[in-house]
């Protein structure tokens, strides 16, 4: 890292390269300049990470090379030194984000704080921008795995993602249709003998080939059922084209596929978070074209039917609630919402009965792998209800079962983040260990771990009743004892060696944790 010091007096010149020489910092490479003209120079051929440029020089100020290095295309880091308290500097430096300034004449005690904030900030920056760059390459790498992805997700649970696509999300994902509808497909197998899971490939391939057909389209696959998010350019023409759409989807299947399906077409909707409503409306369509003999056509539109009751109980909302409970680790919440969803499942076909027990293990499934790599361990859980509840999804048997593996998924998810909180704080503990004598703090933990600071902070006093500060200031503290009782070393040096710069500020908090100087202690651990 670059550090450039503008100052056209020699000797502050000279005070701050020897501060920073004999300071943590001697590793930064310091290049000088005299004047701003020499310093924008400088700049220009170095690209120091960050500036210390005296205020007050002849001819052209700090704040005009200020104001120059503003139309830079990157953004160094820039601390002021300053022998004048004039506010009207401090307004102009604001003015062009300058990070910080320092009074001469320069002390120790207020360079190194303030280089050692600055280095800290750039570097932050520096992985934020590397960070965003592999986030943005990411993300044009895979938009179409992003958008299905999004559209799965509000499928089946809007709430916890209403809050988190922002509309400049949608529309860079090209979401923003002014109105669209759901196209559900069903897929059905009408041989004797299906093969077993074969509805599943169809409805695999089915999504496929409208990926590579249609690819403005967005499209997913859940089970045996094929979600379509099919935009609307013409509300007057709309119907005629979703039935040409529908009746080129059901040529295909039963030509190549050599299946039938159920096709069913949900409202126009404008407002993208309402997904989750309109799959309602295409769970309601597939159980009407279960239990409806009135006509042939396998194409069901939603505003065709009269009878919907939107207040009757909901099996798409009583699943999404239920694994809402499991996610929580709730218990009790899971087994009141496990006996409302048998309670609906009684006046539902058979039919329809199998699919949301499908849907129930297709979620439970995104839960835990989550937390569990490997995919038999997650079927362990999750089989017994796609093996033993279909044939008769409300028996007895069938719901002892399923409250079974509920049971066994909280207790395993409970079990998995109690484990991974250990690991975690052993890594934490380990870390702390390995680096106390360094200048080190919650954000290079956090760093380390891949998690947020606030998240570390709750976990260590969740689990250790202590914040990352007193952990590090203890291990530091057990190595001090450790060195006052066992070596001759001075005590200054014995600051240095277990993470203190300062002698001063070793004393003060030795004092303040153990009740007596470190002298003191020596003392006494040399009479034993």
């Amino acid at each position: 890292m670059k550090l450039l010091i503008v100052d056209d007096e020699p000797i502050v010149l000279s005070s701050i390269q020897n501060i920073i020489t004999h300071s943590e910092f001697s590793d930064l490479e310091i290049l000088t300049a005299n004047n701003a003209t020499e310093a924008y120079d400088v700049i220009n051929n170095n690209s120091p990470e960050i500036i210390l440029t005296d205020i007050q020089m002849p001819k052209e100020n700090g704040i005009h090379l200020l104001m120059k290095i503003s139309e830079l295309t990157y953004s160094p880091i820039v601390i002021f030194i300053t022998g004048y308290s004039d506010f009207s500097y401090m307004q102009s430096a604001l003015r062009y984000k300058a990070f910080d300034y320092l009074l001469k004449p320069i002390t120790d005690s207020a360079l190194i704080p303030c280089l050692k904030k600055a280095i800290h900030n750039w570097q932050e920056k520096e992985h934020m921008q590397k960070l965003s760059s592999i986030l943005s390459n990411f993300y044009k790498e895979n938009k179409q795995t992003i958008k299905k992805q999004i559209f799965e997700n509000l499928l089946i649970s809007p709430v916890s993602l209403q809050n988190q696509i922002s509309q400049d999300q949608l529309i860079s994902l090209g979401l923003n249709y002014p109105c669209f509808c759901i196209i559900g497909v069903k897929c059905n197998v009408n041989v004797t003998k299906p093969l077993q899971n074969q509805e599943y490939y169809i409805a695999y391939t089915l999504s496929h080939v409208i990926s590579q057909r249609y690819p403005l389209l967005t499209s997913c696959y859940l089970g045996n059922c094929v979600y379509i998010l099919y935009p609307i350019n013409n509300i007057e023409s709309s119907a005629e084209d979703i039935s040409q759409f529908a009746e080129y989807i059901s040529h295909y299947v039963r030509k190549n596929l050599f299946s039938s399906i159920s096709i069913c077409i949900s409202k126009i909707e404008t407002n993208f978070y309402n997904t989750y409503k309109l799959n309602k409306q295409i769970q309601y369509c597939f159980s009407v074209n279960y239990t409806s003999a009135e006509s042939d056509s396998n194409i069901i539109f939603y505003e065709d039917i009269n009878e919907y009751k939107a207040d009757g109980p909901d099996i798409n909302e009583n699943i999404f609630q239920l694994i809402n409970a499991v996610q929580m680790r709730n218990l009790s919440l899971s087994q009141q919402y496990s006996r409302t969803f048998f309670e609906i499942l009684k006046d539902m076909p058979l039919e329809l009965q199998q699919d949301s027990l499908k849907l129930v293990v297709l979620n439970l499934h995104c839960q835990l792998r989550n937390v569990i790599a490997n995919p038999v361990d997650i079927g362990y859980l999750t089989n017994p209800i796609s093996r033993n509840c279909m044939p008769n999804p409300v028996s007895e048997e069938s719901q002892d079962l399923f409250h079974n593996c509920i049971s066994n998924t909280i207790q395993e998810l409970s079990s998995l983040s109690s484990k991974y909180r250990n690991q975690l704080i052993n890594t934490i503990l380990e870390y702390v260990d390995q680096n106390y004598p360094l200048q080190i703090g919650l954000n290079n933990v956090a760093e380390l771990i891949g998690r947020n600071p606030s998240y570390i902070s709750r976990i260590l006093k969740k689990e250790l009743n202590k914040g990352f500060a007193q952990l590090l200031t203890e291990r530091r503290l057990t190595a001090a004892k450790e060195l006052l009782s066992n070596t001759s070393l001075k005590i200054a040096d014995i600051s240095v060696k277990v993470g203190y710069t300062s002698p001063k500020y070793f004393h003060q908090v030795f004092i303040h944790h153990m009740n007596m100087t470190p002298s003191d202690y020596r003392a006494i651990m040399n009479h034993f």
